[in-house]
């Protein structure tokens, strides 16, 4: 009798966890990685001394923060991270314009603005089911339209984001980090678990909206 509320339970959990993926794979900078061997040496015109940068930690970039391959500042050799542990290595990108690429950009507003509705529809499911009218009607067609609007456009920012690779701006784009990216490859970098994160969070959206679905279909059979 009771199946439909354990199934809408259900749903309403497995939201908040879609949520909350979604949110921390945002943030975080392992979507592409690139392990480096300690002691590597790598030429890069762009540090004007000697044209040299020595790397011996991990690269990593994401779709809002990114970790540099180094252990201190190539033109301030001075300020090291060990001996300095203010300094960020996995900085986040403090302002819009920071934000590598236009299709970075605009994946970080796609993505972002997906979270933040997938967080009003779970507030607003855990409230009705709460308040016992999770599967009304109503409330399970707004909230089902809304995850699939969501599961449209973060999947449409993952997609924009693995455009940027190819451009020469891209953080991850370069000797010391992945080298010659392109849309689907990864070059010498791997996927990273953040990038894993975002993709489970966006794919389990489906299964909430099927959850969802067999919860409805439970409590009208239970009402017949």
């Amino acid at each position: 009798m009771y199946v439909y509320k354990i199934t809408a339970g259900i749903w309403c959990t497995l939201s908040f966890f879609i949520v909350t993926g979604s949110v921390i794979a945002f943030f975080m900078p392992y979507w592409l990685v690139r392990n480096h061997d300690s002691g590597t040496e790598v030429r890069d015109p762009s540090f004007k001394q000697n044209g040299t940068l020595r790397v011996d930690l991990d690269a990593a970039c994401g779709m809002m923060s990114y970790c540099v391959p180094y252990t201190y500042f190539p033109n301030m050799p001075s300020l090291d991270f060990s001996n300095h542990p203010h300094l960020q290595r996995c900085p986040l990108y403090k302002t819009f314009d920071d934000i590598p690429t236009i299709f970075g950009k605009v994946s970080a507003v796609m993505f972002a603005a997906g979270c933040l509705i997938l967080l009003v529809s779970w507030i607003f499911s855990a409230i009705s089911l709460c308040y016992g009218y999770m599967c009304d009607v109503s409330t399970y067609l707004l909230i089902s339209v809304v995850q699939i609007f969501c599961l449209v456009i973060n999947g449409g920012a993952i997609l924009l984001w693995t455009l940027s690779w190819e451009q020469d701006d891209f953080t991850c784009f370069g000797e010391a980090y992945c080298g010659n990216l392109k849309q689907f490859d990864l070059a010498n970098c791997e996927m990273g678990w953040g990038f894993l994160l975002a993709l489970a969070s966006t794919g389990s959206i489906v299964i909430a909206i099927l959850v969802g679905c067999l919860s409805f279909i439970l409590q009208k059979r239970t009402d017949a």
